[in-house]
């Protein structure tokens, strides 16, 4: 019973679904079947975590079969209705939380019962909740898509035979519906295809942008065309600034024409252009980066499910941290710490100490703080590494930097969940380092022409090799050797 679908499944409720759930078991609308109601009070008793040894089929076998024999076949079959049970009662928890698709299924039913009075009432109604809504994303144009549907067919469905409007309105939001999807998916496939090399095809793309460009029907008018269709071309042009900088002006005036998941995914767009600009060298996208942030802080974007993701959470004091913005980055992390996910948060605010005590050139500090984290993901283990690499080279560890530089080398090499991008800029980075670390070790002992040599070799890997992780740190100790 421990290792079942059904009890993985049930982790995932929060305390009040897990009444919520009790109360649809015992629904007979939806459940007759006594043995799942009782099979579903025994496991309940064991919520949030499920970890008790009375979980084991054999033992609850007895509570809903009596004393008749153990029957694996019988036990296993209730587990699997109270498992379905519980897909529809997440559907039924979709299904409240969306108001148009609601009056669409009731359209669906009332024009199958020819109800004309009512259909016109809900659809007054669908109308109603399409207008209250600030939103004005793809899934809106496809709501309105669906409602003009209807009733278009309620009109057919009468045998009038003059001019309707719904059939235009069908067709005009499908329209705007499949371009903005369309633009949508472009982006996300167009950024794959560059980070992971997937392959992906977008087909009719170049008949979608020339329809925009030549602002077909008034295309650009709408942000959830020009929003995405920005977004294409920082993703296609990573040196499209003036286009960076009117997608932020443009999120900024529009976020509330998006739900906040989606508004979170179109400023991941905006962050990775910074990112990318960052490790080309363009230092001054570091504020950039954090003004995004504090953007996305102060307006609630950024927490998918009430939470904040430990990797936002790394990345935003990273940030900060090289900006020294130290006084702010403690407060964030007094403020924010509690919005973690609890069985991340000790490895989260553990590793960022560190990170923080390195920007802070408490390298002591920092190497004795990563003795806590537990590396369980490959983000944690090249920021660890590149902690390590900073605080090794300033305490001049040569024998360690070097086994550093080359376990780091190995681990790139080997790791399959790190980005090609991400492969090289780090390959660069240790590259770079080692070539200056030799420099101002060994370079009181050169001669003035070999030590010029070197200089200018360093200079031009700094100028030509792109991309790399930590341009500005390797600029900066290069100015001091």
């Amino acid at each position: 019973m421990l290792n079942t679908k059904l009890i993985g499944l049930l982790k995932t409720l929060s305390n009040k679904e897990f009444s919520k759930f009790r109360e649809f078991i015992y629904s007979p609308f939806f459940n007759k079947n006594e043995k799942i109601r009782q099979l579903g009070d025994y496991i309940l008793e064991y919520a949030p975590d499920f970890e008790s040894p009375l979980l084991k089929k054999q033992l609850v076998f007895p509570s809903l079969f009596g004393s008749i024999s153990y029957n694996e076949l019988q036990i296993n079959n209730i587990i699997s209705d109270l498992l379905q049970l519980l897909y529809d009662f997440m559907a039924q928890i979709q299904l409240q939380q969306r108001s148009p698709l609601q009056k669409y299924l009731l359209l669906e039913e009332l024009l199958n019962r020819d109800t004309p009075i009512h259909i016109d009432r809900n659809a007054k109604r669908f109308k109603n909740i399409l207008s209250k809504s600030k939103v004005r994303n793809y899934e809106y144009f496809h709501h309105e898509y669906l409602l003009y549907e209807k009733l278009d067919q309620s009109v057919i469905s009468h045998a009038k035979r003059s001019f309707d409007k719904n059939l235009q309105l069908q067709s005009d939001n499908l329209d705007l519906y499949f371009f903005s999807n369309k633009l949508r998916m472009a982006c996300d496939m167009t950024s794959r295809n560059i980070v992971i090399q997937a392959g992906y095809r977008c087909d009719f793309l170049d008949d979608i942008l020339n329809y925009y460009e030549k602002n077909h029907r008034g295309f650009q008018d709408y942000p959830a065309l020009s929003i995405y269709h920005t977004v294409l071309k920082i993703i296609q042009n990573s040196e499209d600034e003036v286009s960076y900088q009117k997608l932020k002006g443009d999120l900024i005036q529009h976020q509330d024409l998006f739900p906040k998941l989606e508004l979170w995914n179109l400023y991941k767009y905006a962050i990775n252009f910074c990112i990318k600009k960052i490790n080309s060298g363009k230092s001054t996208y570091y504020q950039e980066l954090l003004d995004l942030y504090k953007i996305l802080l102060d307006n609630k974007i950024i927490f998918p499910n009430g939470y904040l993701s430990q990797w936002t959470f790394k990345n935003i004091i990273t940030v900060s941290s090289h900006l020294e913005a130290f006084d702010w980055t403690e407060k964030f992390i007094e403020q924010y710490e509690s919005y973690l996910i609890p069985e991340e948060r000790f490895n989260a605010i553990t590793y960022n100490r560190a990170t923080l005590f390195n920007a802070q050139k408490n390298y002591a500090g920092a190497l004795q703080t990563l003795h806590n984290v537990e590396f369980t993901d490959s983000s944690y283990h090249l920021g660890a590494k590149i902690i390590q690499l900073k605080s090794y080279y300033e305490l001049e560890e040569t024998e360690a930097l070097y086994a550093l530089i080359e376990a780091f080398r190995k681990y790139i090499l080997r790791n399959k969940d790190i980005s090609d991008y991400r492969k090289k800029a780090n390959n660069n980075l240790l590259k770079i380092t080692k070539g200056i670390y030799q420099l101002k070790v060994n370079g009181p002992a050169m001669t003035t022409s070999a030590y010029n040599q070197k200089r200018r070799n360093i200079d031009t890997k700094l100028k030509t090799l792109n991309p790399i992780a930590n341009k500005d740190w390797l600029e900066e100790i290069f100015e001091k050797v």
